[in-house]
């Protein structure tokens, strides 16, 4: 009993000394309390316009279906119209991306971070660089800038049609050195 006071009393007194980073539920992790960004500033460098649907030849009447909602700006409608194209062909990339697209703007942004880190792990890299980008912007969203770097870094790497884009976007996430 007198170990278990002293454990407590000794945890007590160092959760005082840290300010709680670590040691209280829900407290942010130390590198988003101290993160060289304002909370106000990730909701802005995390928006996107949806990226426009480029048609792809031989796709299901489902998924057309689903980028109708999608065109219309019914980011959740359209989601839950490309869950069971993607759950029906897995390897549908094109579906697969647009799902994570819907995802993160209709509000769910865990699963579109998910659905988008899931794309950019498969063999067809025909969208791994759009892929990589949302992922990142999804992730500024979450405040996870050091991942977000991560995927910026993997786009710029690339050097495709979203380099310059990913280029700015990460000096503006980066930490000064």
């Amino acid at each position: 009993m007198l170990v278990a006071m002293s454990v407590f009393g000794w945890l007590a007194w160092t959760s005082r000394q840290e300010a709680g980073v670590g040691r209280v539920a829900g407290a942010r992790p130390l590198s988003a309390a101290t993160s060289p960004i304002p909370d106000e500033r990730y909701e802005l460098l995390a928006a996107f316009e949806a990226p426009a649907y480029v048609s792809e030849p031989g796709a299901p009447k489902s998924f057309l279906t689903a980028m109708a909602l999608y065109g219309k700006q019914d980011y959740a409608g359209a989601a839950s119209a490309l869950r069971p194209v993607t759950n029906a062909k897995p390897d549908f990339v094109a579906a697969r991306f647009y799902l994570g697209i819907s995802l993160l703007l209709g509000g769910d942004r865990i699963s579109g971070i998910q659905e988008l880190r899931a794309l950019t792990e498969t063999r067809d890299k025909s969208y791994l660089e759009r892929a990589r980008f949302y992922l990142a912007k999804g992730l500024i969203a979450e405040h996870d800038s050091h991942r977000a770097q991560e995927q910026l870094e993997g786009v710029i790497a690339l050097h495709g049609d979203l380099e310059k884009q990913a280029a700015v976007l990460l000096t503006q996430i980066r930490p000064a050195e």
